[in-house]
């Protein structure tokens, strides 16, 4: 206690170097407390479901890529695979909710009856579902979220039980899911009720076909089952599928923990920023010990006069120490109240669609996570100043201590210390400018249509209402003609879905003339759309012609093709005239009639995929979006595309409302925000480094005061003092180059899945930060240098 109630006094003393030393701890440890409390709220930290670390992902493997599943497989691995306690099944969509107010779309989630009791979840009110809610032919039941039922029901205790009409048809309430439960975690909003998957028209529809791959399958491991135990019992029993039902014999598939599937997208990003925070808080801790090592120099007579009254080497250690770890306190707080605040700041302007990101916070962990870096940070920023001059000589520190001499080991332990924030800020920046021409990159790239002043609605049609394909036709004469006669719009269109919305529908198909592989099912994304719809979205047409009103379900059956599907399955033919079946509906053969451009489908660095394109008349589907290009502000559309809903139907709920642009914006979220963190903290990085090479050439020239000016006195120019300075600095900063690039070329090579565009060798990435990196060192040496030409010979030798 008496150390460090010494230490504490003697801090004091010097107010203004312990604030400096408290705000860069702060700022170093305060970032990475927030990246880690990011971390470990999303891939650390177990889900809040029952048996979390045995839930698993089984997909199905189709063309060597996890699928979604068909209900039958699902029902076949539910009672056959072993290594499984529970298995259950969900898919998410919106149903329009009516009768208590105005129609209102809401996510929804179609689940098996297994989910709830799987993951461990207690209702709120009333019951989760049993097996009976799931047969076919049950009385239709739906679980609703407490923010559902607060928003729509004013949280009446007599929802159980009642009666609420959802896509038309009646369902019974019975039960509310707490506000804490979120399941599943797919899109940006999450699910407001449930149902079972058939009791929904839309999911029960599919449930006995194979070939319908629409759900995704969860399960929980048997206590005493590893993951390899459980992947080889469901390979056998997909076998046994296979060799049962012939149209799945091009499927497989694969078990794996649930977790990496939810965070897949995210975790080399997280990674990154963490390894960026922590490379700012190494340059930090260098910083640090340069002043510890500069002002422990100030006290080297200090020091020498209590060995010499019998203090031990261990003594000036520990009295060191402590006063570095006081600091580190106090930096540390601070640092903790600066993550509170940034926690909460990159939670809010994250746009990304991470599971659970909301309900990261400063807890226990991160505040324990905050207190040993500013115990490792206070250690590793004391423990080279306090070995350093606890080695002082009594004698020797006594006789030049009024100079401050610091001796040959001090300064060079501080040049080794600022080469090695160089070369850290230099892999920072390294990495950092990797993924921003990553990112400029593929912000250029066209996504194969126009977004400007472009809106879309998405619909799904209740199948009480639109049971059959007249009715859907029926629907969407309406809307089409409603559409198109709307006041200030360019243009508008149809389609089933758009692409960069995150929705796909994909049918399988088969080429006339071609041989077909009986193990492989051939699809694309097919998009059912009307006539308007390339000249709407800017698709151009290469060949052909589009489709046109007469193309209905009269007429013969028409196919238009993107330019990557006529490479693929016509290469060097003319596709126009050729003829294909799509096994959707069974509608026969197909005539190409059309060749349009290639069009991006689910994300921009993404190489172009077959699509093919048929007239919505001969292929209806549930699913509409509707597309306009507005004249005015698109934001101001919402209202109109309302408005033009009610006219058409007013029980059907609009769905989500964007403009194209947004679409785009979101597809890009995640390495925008990845690169704007980590170029930040490249830049905090480059700054450190360059005020700790400023720091330790200004110190340099302070002991160096009487050598520059007996250099002066014989003849000296200011330019020559400058080079003396400048080039010790660039000796430095050449060291700390080569060792930056060599360990740069390493770190770039495990960020290749984060680039698009960009080899993780690019040179003129490389030669950019390099000279900036130069740049801030020449700066940072120039300072100090001209400093030392305005030193008065006269004056320093009569101070020496």
């Amino acid at each position: 206690m008496s150390v460090l109630r010494q230490a504490i006094r003697t801090l004091r003393k010097s107010p203004g170097f312990s604030a400096l030393v408290v705000i860069v701890l702060a700022v170093g440890i305060g970032a990475n407390t927030a990246i880690f409390s990011i971390v470990d709220g999303v891939l650390l930290k177990p889900l809040p479901f029952a048996g979390a670390g045995r839930l698993v992902a089984v997909d199905t493997v189709k063309n060597n890529e996890p699928d979604d599943s068909a209900y039958p497989d699902f029902v076949d691995w539910r009672a056959q695979v072993r290594s499984f306690d529970r298995l259950a099944a969900y898919a998410t969509a919106a149903v329009t909710l009516t009768g208590v107010g105005d129609a209102a779309s809401l996510p929804c989630a179609v689940v098996s009856s297994d989910l709830f009791p799987m993951l461990g979840v207690r209702s709120l009110l009333g019951r989760a579902f049993t097996t009976d809610d799931d047969k076919p032919g049950a009385a239709r039941t739906a679980v609703l979220a407490e923010s559902t039922w607060t928003k729509y029901f004013s949280r009446d205790p007599a929802i159980v039980g009642r009666s609420i009409v959802l896509d038309g048809d009646a369902f019974t309430v019975i039960g509310v899911m707490p506000a804490s439960f979120e399941f599943p975690f797919d899109g940006e909003d999450p699910s407001q009720l449930w149902i079972p998957i058939r009791a929904s028209r839309f999911a029960s529809q599919w449930a006995d076909q194979r070939g319908a791959q629409f759900l995704k399958v969860i399960g929980r491991l048997r206590d005493g089952v590893d993951l390899p135990a459980a992947q080889a019992d469901a390979t056998t029993v997909a076998a046994g599928i296979a060799a049962q039902y012939p149209e799945t014999r091009n499927r497989g598939v694969v078990v794996r923990p649930f977790r990496d599937v939810l965070v897949k997208d995210y975790r080399l990003g997280l990674v990154v920023l963490l390894a960026a925070v922590a490379a700012v808080l190494l340059i930090a801790c260098a910083n640090i010990a340069n002043l510890l090592l500069a002002r422990g120099s100030t006290r080297r007579r200090e020091i020498a006069v209590r060995i010499a009254l019998g203090a031990t080497r261990g003594d000036i250690v520990r009295q060191l120490l402590a006063e570095s770890l006081a600091l580190a306190v106090v930096g540390g707080i601070a640092g903790a109240v600066l993550a509170l605040w940034g926690v909460d700041l990159l939670v809010r302007i994250s746009p990304l669609q991470i599971p659970r990101l909301h309900a990261v916070r400063v807890d226990r962990s991160a505040l324990l996570f905050t207190a040993l870096a500013s115990m490792l940070t206070g250690a590793l920023s004391g423990l080279v100043p306090a070995f350093q001059l606890s080695r002082a000589h009594p004698g020797d520190a006594l006789k030049d201590g009024d100079r401050g001499g610091s001796g040959a080991a001090g300064t060079r332990t501080r040049q080794t210390l600022v080469v090695a924030e160089m070369a850290i800020s230099l892999v920072l920046l390294a990495a950092a400018g990797l993924l921003v021409r990553s990112l400029i990159g593929l912000q250029r790239v066209s996504p194969g249509f126009v977004t400007e002043r472009a809106v879309a609605m998405q619909l799904l049609l209740p199948g009480s209402q639109y049971p059959n394909a007249g009715s859907m036709r029926a629907f969407y004469r309406r809307l089409h003609d409603e559409a198109i006669a709307l006041p200030g719009i360019a243009s508008a269109a149809i389609s089933t879905t758009l692409p960069m919305t995150g929705n796909d529908i994909s049918a399988g198909f088969a080429v006339e003339g071609r041989p077909v592989d009986p193990n492989t099912r051939t699809s694309a994304p097919m998009f059912s759309i009307s006539p308007e719809y390339f000249a709407s979205m800017g698709i151009p047409l290469i060949k052909g012609r589009r489709f046109s009103d007469h193309d209905n379900d009269k007429a013969s059956n028409v196919v238009i093709v993107s330019e990557a599907f006529a490479a693929k399955y016509w290469p060097g033919e003319d596709p126009i005239g050729k003829r294909m079946t799509i096994s959707y509906n069974n509608t026969g053969p197909r005539e190409v009639v059309g060749l349009v451009g290639n069009v991006k489908q689910s994300k921009l660095s993404e190489r172009a995929r077959p699509q093919m394109y048929t007239p919505f008349e001969q292929t209806p589907w549930p699913f509409l979006t509707v597309v306009i290009q507005t004249t005015a502000a698109p934001e101001s559309a919402a209202g109109a595309l309302r408005g033009l809903l009610t006219r058409v139907d007013p029980m059907q709920g609009a769905g989500e409302i964007r403009t194209l642009e947004q679409y785009i914006t979101r597809s890009v979220a995640a390495p925008r925000f990845t690169t704007l963190l980590v170029g930040a903290f490249a830049v905090v990085a480059l700054l450190l480094a360059g005020f700790g090479l400023f720091s330790v050439m200004a110190y340099s020239v302070s002991q160096r005061r009487r050598e520059i000016g007996i250099r002066m006195a014989i003849g000296a120019e200011s330019s020559d003092v400058r080079r003396l300075v400048v080039g010790q600095a660039i000796r430095m900063g050449a060291v700390g180059l080569g060792i930056g690039l060599a360990g740069a070329f390493v770190v770039a090579r495990s960020l290749g899945s984060l680039l698009y565009g960009v080899g993780p060798g690019d040179p003129a990435t490389f030669t950019g930060v390099s000279a900036m990196l130069l740049a801030v060192m020449l700066l940072a040496a120039y300072l100090p240098a001209r400093r030392a030409t305005r030193v008065d010979p006269m004056t320093a030798l009569r101070t020496e």
